[in-house]
């Protein structure tokens, strides 16, 4: 969708307002003329008490028109602005889930929560507020024209020549704003960008206080970000208060104009005095329209920025819907993160069902790229990855999530209870079926033991829990799920001795008759599976068991005695740098 589609979709949702609008600018006129009829024929003694009281209950009734419509119309603008919201994030949230894992890496959270968040936000101030008043400004100003030229044409000409003059400074002052706004909305971004990730490193700003640059680096983008808005405001506002200046010319112009008719005999008192009042009237409206012109510009930025979501190409929703278990096999894969360097290069390999496979190798080696791409969270540049003989790129997302389920480095859990992020394994899930996951994952005693046991809620992304507890409680989750095939991407490379024999002892139950990929840097934990595939630098280096690669491949053997190194560590007293031993 482009953000001139998008824009008029969003003008469009007030056109009920819109009508309630009009009806309630007509009846404002009306009363307008019906008071300056009645004072002229006052003032020309050719009214009758009965007269009066038609007119004014004419005028009254107008004046409750007026007020009911434009109630309706603030209604309708606020539901029809509110309910746009609701689509518009409805909308984004819903695109998101189907864009490519390059997508986010190519944005920050900060930019699209801003852009959610802010921007979005933008929408309902245009349609609730902005738009109806515009729409009120422009039918009072035109209808307002169209009366002048009835009454007297000059005096129209005199109302309408400083309407073209500030039309025209308007035109000039666009690409003003529009530079002003864009460094605005950069300003934004960035603030809102390093402030979502200061809060994310509060505990190591607060950890290396003394040192750390971060705090002013912030504080910077904010005082950019209050530069930029204190330009635009002053942008705006000023060559808003000359093009007011232009319109208030006008009822200058209309009052020299018609008295010099008035004493010449051209025009009546009545048709100036009326023409006076619906000049004044127009020039307010004029002023009050040209006010919300910039409004235009905020609209047509936020609509892009929405549409630089909106617009990106999501992941086609693939027709087949069934997938069975079976061999996993990589066929000559070459995978690119950028399309410039290669994480993965002609890659061959098969993880059978049922089995244990283990990767291993250096960071950066490739190893979760491949898990990557088995959960079908990227496609592969060349080659194919097949599930009992299935491609699936082919597969619908939702099948292949059924049959696979991973456990990270760093499990997420959402900021509600524990039970509620176990079930998040399997919909519909019973407390009993809860209960049974967790005892599992060896996890149920640790949830009973806290006050409110598996009500708990864990806080944000889990902070209330341990590393530990986070992931035996993802562990209990896929248990929960059950699904054939389960990555274990890190799982325990950050847990401590006690937590990690719990967590393998929840491993070993968790991978029952189950396909087991096992990425890992603790080669002590997956010396006895079936298979070990090792990496270097994108390509398989050696596959086979713990014992032919001992022998067979000098990279692992290395790794091995790395390891070996490590596991005997320990710290021992050291002379001081430079000084003799």
């Amino acid at each position: 969708m482009e953000t001139k589609t998008l824009v008029k979709q969003i003008k469009a949702k007030n056109r009920a307002s819109n009508i309630y609008v009009f009806v309630s600018v007509l009846s404002g006129i009306g009363t307008t003329l019906l008071t300056v009829l009645l004072v002229h024929l006052l003032f020309a003694g050719e009214i009758s008490r009965e007269q009066i009281w038609q007119l004014g209950a004419g005028i009254a009734i107008l004046q409750i028109i007026k007020a009911v419509f434009n109630a309706l119309g603030l209604w309708r603008a606020h539901h029809a602005a509110y309910k746009a919201l609701a689509d518009l994030r409805f909308d984004i949230i819903s695109h998101l889930k189907k864009l490519p894992l390059g997508f986010f890496q190519k944005r920050m959270a900060g930019d699209l929560t801003n852009i959610i968040g802010h921007d979005v936000e933008q929408i309902e101030l245009y349609l609730a507020h902005t738009q109806p008043e515009i729409i009120a400004t422009t039918l009072v100003a035109a209808l307002i024209a169209a009366l002048m030229f009835i009454i007297e044409w000059r005096l129209a000409f005199c109302l309408i020549v400083p309407v073209a003059v500030a039309l025209g400074l308007l035109a000039l002052l666009f690409m003003l704003w529009s530079g002003l706004l864009a460094r605005y909305n950069q300003a934004t971004k960035e603030m809102a960008e390093n402030l979502m990730e200061y809060t994310a490193i509060i505990p190591a700003v607060k950890a290396f206080s003394k040192s750390e640059r971060k705090s002013n680096a912030l504080i910077s983008y904010i005082k950019s970000y209050v530069k930029a808005m204190r330009r635009m405001i002053l942008g705006i506002s000023v060559p808003q208060g000359i093009v007011m200046m232009v319109l208030q010319a006008g009822v200058f112009l209309v009052i020299i104009c018609g008295l010099h008719l008035l004493s010449g005999g051209g025009i009546s008192v009545t048709r100036f005095v009326l023409g006076l009042v619906l000049s004044i009237t127009f020039s307010a409206a004029m002023i009050k329209y040209m006010s919300y012109e910039h409004a235009g510009i905020i609209l047509n930025r936020m609509a892009a920025n929405i549409v630089s979501i909106t617009g990106e190409s999501a992941d086609p929703e693939n027709e087949k819907t069934t997938l069975t278990n079976g061999d996993i096999v990589f066929e000559n894969v070459t995978f690119s993160y950028d399309g410039c360097e290669d994480a993965l290069k002609n890659i061959s390999v098969i993880f059978r069902q049922g089995e244990t496979s283990a990767i291993v190798g250096s960071s950066g080696s490739g190893k979760s790229t491949i898990a990557n791409l088995i959960m079908g969270f990227w496609k592969t540049g060349e080659g194919s990855v097949t599930i009992g003989g299935e491609n699936i790129a082919d597969v619908n997302e939702k099948e292949l999530s059924k049959l696979i389920s991973i456990v990270q480095q760093e499990s997420f859990l959402f900021n509600t209870s524990i039970a509620d992020n176990i079930a998040i394994g399997r919909h519909g899930a019973g407390r009993e079926d809860i209960v049974a996951a967790a005892k599992l994952a060896c996890i149920h005693e640790r949830i009973n033991a806290l006050p409110d046991g598996y009500d708990t809620i864990v806080g944000e992304g889990g902070a209330k829990l341990s590393g530990g507890e986070k992931q035996r409680i993802a562990i209990a989750r896929v248990m929960l799920k059950n699904a054939p095939v389960i990555i274990l991407d890190e799982a325990t490379a950050t847990i401590d001795p006690y937590n990690e024999h719990l967590i393998q002892k929840a491993i070993l139950n968790l991978s029952r008759d189950k396909t087991l990929i096992v990425i890992a840097h603790h080669l002590s934990a997956i010396m006895g599976v079936d298979q070990i595939i090792v990496m270097d630098r994108g390509r398989i280096a050696a596959a086979g068991k713990h014992g032919e690669l001992i022998e067979s491949c000098p990279l692992y053997a290395e790794m091995v005695a790395a390891q070996e190194a490590v596991d005997k560590w320990e710290i021992r007293a050291q002379a001081p740098c430079g000084d003799g031993m």
